[in-house]
């Protein structure tokens, strides 16, 4: 199985704000002192829920010096551990020395961009020309790129964010060829595709169940596989905030052959790998 929802960091927020400065997700997210986990952390929880392999998704940084520190622990991470699967975090604020990140990653072996954090990165998903750049390198380099997506209505959580699922809808209508993960079941995005002309420019989006146990009723999982089919869903905890045996003990009932797509092959397919 792939956990295509995970998150590490090297140390504690308060030397990573003492050693790199503050960042706005260290604030919005960490803010009730949530306690963070390194790669050893992830290793034994990916051995204790039988995960074969993790994607390690960035986090949706307003300080370069932060981003590039994030960027760097994830690939050194997957460098020393071939169960972990790099994606790099990206801004379009910072403009050209982000794009070089960015190539520099990909270079390195980062298999995706994300996970974006558009509210807490005040990020304009529909500004066409500050994200060009960013996603014709994702298209040069056939990686998908994440994006974080929040319910519009519910209860509150650090990170929960309000950017709206129009914004996101928009995005995706920008650039309809590249490959686009929506984190946290796209925020409930994903039941707009009964409507057709969504579901014609969704052709290349992706929902990932990140949080699941934390957000919905085990029901989605059905009603998300009638609705997309089981070929647009994967698996993924949110760990360290949820750990992968919440989400498998809710998704055990699916026939095999879904399931198999779900936690594994659709993952293998949209990031190229063995």
């Amino acid at each position: 199985m792939i956990d295509f929802h995970t998150h590490i960091l090297p140390n504690q927020v308060e030397k990573m704000v003492r050693d790199y400065g503050n960042d706005g997700v260290f604030v919005d997210m960490f803010k009730d002192n949530q306690e963070t986990s390194d790669n050893s952390k992830l290793i034994k929880s990916m051995s204790n829920s039988n995960i074969e392999a993790s994607v390690l998704m960035g986090y949706g940084w307003t300080n370069f010096d932060v981003l590039k520190m994030s960027n760097s622990y994830n690939l050194k991470s997957a460098q020393n551990n071939d169960k972990l699967i790099p994606f790099c975090s990206v801004n379009p604020k910072f403009g050209i020395k982000n794009n070089n990140e960015l190539k520099n990653c990909i270079s390195k072996g980062a298999k995706g961009i994300g996970e974006i954090h558009p509210s807490v990165q005040q990020l304009d998903m529909s500004d066409f020309k500050a994200w060009k750049d960013i996603m014709d390198i994702a298209l040069d380099a056939n990686i998908p790129i994440a994006i974080h997506c929040s319910e519009p209505v519910g209860h509150l959580y650090p990170g929960k964010g309000n950017i709206s699922l129009k914004q996101i809808y928009e995005f995706i209508k920008l650039f309809p060829h590249n490959k686009i993960v929506l984190s946290h079941w796209g925020g409930g995005l994903i039941f707009y595709e009964l409507m057709k002309e969504v579901k014609k420019y969704f052709k290349n989006v992706y929902y990932d169940t990140a949080a699941t146990s934390y957000l919905y009723k085990k029901d989605i999982f059905e009603i998300s596989l009638k609705i997309v089919g089981p070929e647009k869903i994967l698996f993924g905890s949110d760990f360290p905030i949820l750990k992968p045996s919440r989400i498998l003990a809710e998704i055990k009932d699916i026939k095999i052959s879904d399931l198999k797509k779900i936690t594994s092959v659709n993952a293998k397919s949209l990031l190229e790998i063995n």
